[in-house]
């Protein structure tokens, strides 16, 4: 990964706390997101083995989609603020997985002009060229995810609000 570095002068030492801290936030979701799907591919081969139709729910899926929540909750809610949790988080997963590329072919900016807010924009392809924006702000000296967007690179002044996941 390239991280482009357009700080103001004073804080470009931050690049490696900031951008270590999100991407590792993000493997943390990678990670877990990858095993539920497995194992939500598993559950569904089992339904299918059962005859229930695919518009039904098949033994284990809800009890799955409860763990995936109560999992996600752990990883995110110590290091996002209430504002973003508000916008709901654990109601998706897939392949490949939402952050995927933070550990392929990807480019970040990483933008700093105050000392209280710090933006890391990802420019990557999955599919199609997109964007996702990460707004952290510095409460208490820890630095939490305030906001989250995802944009395409093909408007790449149109940004949309979007989950941690």
């Amino acid at each position: 990964m390239e991280i482009i570095n357009v700080a103001s002068d004073k804080f470009k030492d931050k690049q490696a706390e900031i951008c270590g801290f999100l991407f590792d936030l993000l493997r943390q979701i990678n990670t877990l997101e990858k095993e539920i799907f497995e194992r939500g591919e598993e559950l569904k081969r089992k339904k299918e083995e059962l005859g229930i139709p695919k518009h039904q729910v098949g033994p284990g899926e809800d009890e799955l989609w409860d763990e995936y929540e109560r999992r996600l909750g752990e990883i995110v809610k110590p290091v996002c603020t209430d504002k973003l949790l508000k916008k709901r988080y654990g109601g998706s997963y897939g392949s490949p997985q939402k952050y995927a590329y933070i550990d392929g072919e990807c480019k970040a900016n990483f933008i700093m002009k105050t000392a209280k807010k710090a933006v890391v924009e990802t420019h990557f392809s999955q599919g199609a060229f997109q964007m996702h924006k990460f707004v952290l702000k510095n409460a208490d000296d820890k630095w939490l995810v305030d906001e989250v967007y995802y944009g395409f690179e093909s408007d790449p002044e149109k940004w949309y609000a979007d989950s941690i996941r």
